[in-house]
């Protein structure tokens, strides 16, 4: 199986940013739903040690970072690690140019790790490298708050939308080339020596209120989380290094 290390296609660094900014309310509820997301499944502590894995612009890091916990952000795109160097400026967080399976080389385990819709991007073989390399920078206990897109839900048919009238940077093949669904999601992280905490969802009704009411479609989505579910486009993994 071969090894990608990057998109198939040039992603602007500033790209995540510029979308969680979109006068389009679905695309930005959609970004926006990643720090819900955060906040509901596994919020950062202050002092928390941790790393942003697959960071993009920096957006995620920033808000995890705001909590004052300690983070270490790392992309495979050096334009997105100069954008978000520039553009987010903090005492406790640092951005690195790597791979997501790279050692990062740490004096010390992290506590939690979040890696927001990154495992889609690789190969199913280098998605284990990655899980693995997470089980490995954790502390016994520590916890990984894992997304990607669900393939048995509404999302590939989205994904061929978004494809066919050029709304996105191209998704099927040239982003996305391994396509998880929950079961599947479940078995690559119990492989790695997990235990898998919850596997749940959002985004199945709550973009598509955001339009009429961000905020019903902010309580939709803590809603969507709560729901043992895997109707929404978006699956949620909460995985543990048992201690």
């Amino acid at each position: 199986m071969p090894s990608r290390r990057g998109d198939a296609i040039s992603i602007p660094g500033d790209y995540q940013l510029r979308a969680s900014q979109s006068p389009n309310a679905v695309q930005r509820f959609w970004h926006a739903a990643k720090k819900l997301t955060i906040d509901q499944m596994l919020p950062p502590q202050s002092g928390d040690r941790i790393i942003d894995s697959g960071c993009g612009s920096g957006v995620v890091a920033d808000y995890l970072a705001a909590s004052g916990a300690d983070v270490t952000a790392i992309d495979a795109n050096p334009e997105a690690i100069r954008f978000a160097t520039s553009a987010f400026r903090r005492p406790n967080l640092r951005f690195l140019t790597g791979f997501v399976t790279d050692d990062l080389h740490l004096d010390a385990p992290v506590d939690k790790i979040y890696s927001l819709e990154v495992i889609e991007h690789l190969y199913e073989t280098d998605g284990e490298s990655m899980l693995q390399k997470f089980f490995l920078t954790l502390r016994p206990g520590g916890r990984v708050l894992l997304t990607t897109p669900n393939y048995r839900s509404l999302w590939p048919l989205l994904e061929w939308t978004l494809d066919l009238f050029g709304m996105v940077p191209a998704l099927d093949e040239q982003q996305h080339i391994a396509h998880y669904h929950r079961r599947s999601l479940r078995r690559a992280a119990e492989l790695q020596g997990f235990r898998v905490l919850s596997v749940r969802s959002v985004c199945f009704l709550s973009p598509w209120i955001a339009p009429v009411s961000w905020k019903l479609a902010t309580a939709t989505a803590k809603r969507e989380l709560k729901l043992p579910l895997a109707f929404g486009c978006i699956l949620v993994a909460v995985l543990e290094k048992p201690a």
